[in-house]
């Protein structure tokens, strides 16, 4: 009886050989296609975040204008200005309080100046105002 089913197995060994790749490759398949699904979800529920994240901002900066209060900042920065000690950016500083410290930065995200006590302090008329200030990221324009 052994004998017996040792020629069946014999016999099947040729169609069994090529399957056992392809069930590999099977499971390989199946594995991808759940990981896709679980970034897919992943994707959608990042993206209904954000959505929320700018409706409430929304709402905010709807009920601060209603209030007639103006949002504060700590950095500013000038996306039509590469830094330059030949030409001043002279950035509108009436919008800041006098209580305000804003530091101001160029399109590359280097320091060019802050405007503090309601005044523009630009880092070439005062000596060090840029010392210990972190840069920001560059403005990156998609094309």
């Amino acid at each position: 009886m052994y004998l017996a089913l040792i020629g069946v197995g014999v016999c099947l060994m040729p169609a069994l050989i090529p399957l056992i790749p392809r069930i590999g490759a099977y499971i390989e398949a199946e594995r991808v296609k759940a990981e896709t699904q679980l970034l897919a979800q992943n994707l959608k529920t990042s993206e209904q975040l954000k959505r929320e994240r700018i409706e409430q901002r929304a709402k905010t900066s709807d009920a601060l204008y209603l209030a007639g209060v103006m949002p504060t900042t700590q950095k500013l920065r000038i996306t039509n200005y590469i830094d330059n000690s030949r030409r001043n950016p002279r950035p509108d500083t009436t919008i800041y309080q006098l209580d305000e410290m804003v530091d101001v930065f160029d399109s590359t995200g280097r320091c060019i100046g802050r405007i503090e006590s309601g005044a523009w302090k630009w880092k070439y008329y005062y000596q060090g105002l840029c010392e210990g200030v972190q840069n920001v990221q560059p403005v990156r324009r998609n094309k």
